[in-house]
């Protein structure tokens, strides 16, 4: 049940964040608008891209392993969304300034390959 119930919270954190995100592009000028329009631009367009790719990454493994929703946990697919993600938006924004090259590109993507290898291999201490 409780599975469920986070399920449900991402899902619902998506949809507005995917919602801020419209209205973001829809309602605001990029070459009149200030500062804080592409800061919420930027953050409602992570948050949106982790939501959707942290639900596409769940049950593309519970099909894969093939394990019921309230048994398969459901942290590591947001953490390996919100890397992806942050990857996604942090070339966007370097592409925004016009300071993105190939070198910078590829060093982005590497940290966040290394970060996730850091935590597929930290063990887990379970207290008893």
């Amino acid at each position: 049940m409780k599975q469920i119930r986070n399920l449900f919270f991402l899902f619902a954190i998506t949809i507005f964040a995917c919602a801020s995100t419209v209205l973001s592009v829809y309602n605001y000028n990029p070459f009149q608008s200030e500062s804080k329009v592409f800061v919420n631009f930027y953050i409602s367009l992570a948050v949106s891209l982790t939501g959707i790719i942290s639900i596409i990454i769940h049950y593309s493994k519970m099909r894969i392993y093939k394990i019921d929703a309230g048994h398969h946990p459901l942290i590591p697919s947001i953490r390996q969304a919100a890397l992806v993600s942050l990857g996604l938006v942090s070339l966007l924004i370097l592409q925004g300034f016009r300071i993105l090259d190939w070198l910078t590109g590829i060093s982005i993507l590497i940290v966040g390959v290394l970060i996730e290898l850091f935590f597929q291999t930290k063990k887990v201490h379970t207290t008893k």
